[in-house]
């Protein structure tokens, strides 16, 4: 920054200073509040970051369930039955033991007693074999944690964004309504001069009627600013996921900030550094592993099994014991052309991740140089217009001299009365875009 925009900046800085302390000189009652009390505020209360810490605690879940699969599956089980089918009644006495030679019977055998039966079974599954499935959908839920994880990062940063520009919406608000206040006082000194001049009869009642006019307008400039200092207060309660109708005295200036990083090194850290960027390649790498998943149904499974049961006349009983042990492989040899269109699914939904995985990082560097550029104008905008305050103070001086001395008409008092309010709030809206500006950069970058 060479030394002219120093000198500006300087001047800007001591103009906002006095702006803002007046706006806080009119109320000592609320709460006193700093930039980092409302973050921390947000960072506790906002909805947004709690569904974002719900959906982390969702994917540790699915992290944990996914080792489901490397494990037995173990069940137990009571079954009631009562029949006169024959072969269950026959089945039924084999399992508890109780056949007798009657029972060969061909009589009895074709038309049985009915016969109740308890039949409780533990039943144990492991799965040795399927293709790699475990493992794969192991890594996807990983990875699907690893995504929602960077996910709430970037709403965590989106939620201070939106906090800070916030805030420095009511400071910049707080000193329009200052700028406000003081044009009350210039409109109203020039209404004197009108006034004097036209009972002194060096000027027109039209002249009077002008100022007259002028001073309405700008009271209804200070009503408007009012309003916008409550509707960015609630802005900011709203950000902060606190009551709207809470009050509180905020804590700061508007004062301009320097940009000290170059375009290149903050485009590359953004490829690094942006959450939701992250985010997509993770979920481009997730769309690899389906692939991968689909095509494991072409292989075999392999699963041993074992089942002891216990059958009784009565509820857990344990009249007859017997037990199994199976081992079960499983080929689909042709499954309808189902397997094949899961593959090709995937490798479709593959190919679209990539794309838009190459479309975020094509957005995400147009929105840091939108942002570096932003802030960098900012500066030069910032010294431009603390310059135009000094000017438009001085030209309203002079003219309201020359009026004064009658050498000129009230139609270029009030031109250089609306000169310095445009000239002091595009100063402060310099300021406000300047500190936003670098707010979204580092929003950009992925580094707020």
């Amino acid at each position: 920054m060479n030394q002219g925009r120093i000198v500006v900046v300087s001047i800007m800085s001591v103009l906002i200073l006095l702006l803002t302390l007046v706006v806080a000189s009119v109320s000592y009652s609320a709460e006193q509040l700093s930039l980092d009390q409302a973050v921390a505020m947000a960072l506790a209360n906002n909805p947004g970051l709690k569904a974002a810490d719900a959906q982390v605690e969702a994917a540790d879940a699915g992290v944990l369930r996914s080792a489901s699969g490397f494990l037995p599956k173990v069940n137990i089980s009571e079954t009631w039955s009562r029949t006169d089918n024959p072969l269950m009644v026959l089945g039924t006495k084999l399992n508890r033991e109780i056949m007798g030679p009657d029972d060969f019977n061909p009589v009895v055998i074709n038309d049985p007693e009915p016969l109740s039966n308890y039949n409780t079974r533990l039943a144990v599954t492991q799965p040795l074999f399927n293709g790699g499935r475990e493992y794969i959908g192991r890594s996807q839920a990983k990875l699907a944690r690893e995504t929602s994880v960077q996910e709430r990062e970037r709403a965590r940063q989106e939620t201070v964004y939106g906090v800070i520009k916030a805030y420095y919406g009511v400071l910049l608000a707080k000193a329009h309504n200052a700028v406000a206040q003081q044009s009350i006082e210039t409109s109203a000194a020039n209404l004197r001069l009108a006034e004097a001049r036209y009972k002194a009869g060096a000027v027109l009642q039209s002249d009077l009627l002008r100022a007259k006019v002028q001073f309405s307008e700008v009271k209804e400039m200070v009503t408007r600013s009012e309003n916008a200092v409550r509707l960015s207060t609630a802005g900011l309660n709203f950000a902060m996921g606190s009551p709207q109708a809470d009050e509180y005295e905020i804590a700061g200036t508007l004062t301009p900030q320097e940009l000290k990083t170059e375009l290149a090194q903050v485009l590359t850290d953004a490829q690094a550094k942006r959450p939701d960027l992250v985010a997509m390649e993770l979920n481009r790498r997730n769309s690899e592993k389906s692939i991968s998943m689909a095509r494991t149904d072409y292989l075999p499974s392999l699963n041993v099994m074992g089942q002891v049961d216990w059958n009784s006349a009565k509820l857990a009983g344990d009249d007859a014991k017997s037990w199994a042990v199976m081992g079960v492989l499983q080929w689909n040899l042709f499954d309808g052309l189902v397997t094949r269109s899961k593959v090709k699914e995937a490798v479709a939904t593959n190919s679209r991740m990539r794309a838009l995985e190459e479309q975020t990082r094509e957005r995400v560097q147009l929105q840091v140089r939108q942002a570096y550029y932003s802030a960098s104008s900012s500066l030069d905008r910032i010294a431009a217009t603390a310059t135009s305050v000094e000017e438009a103070d001085e030209g309203l001086r002079i003219v309201q001299k020359r009026y004064e001395a009658g050498m000129t008409n009230f139609v270029d008092v009030l031109g250089a009365e609306n000169a310095l309010i445009r000239a002091r709030t595009n100063a402060l809206q310099a300021v406000y875009d300047n500190n936003v500006a670098l707010a979204e950069l580092k929003l950009a970058v992925g580094t707020l």
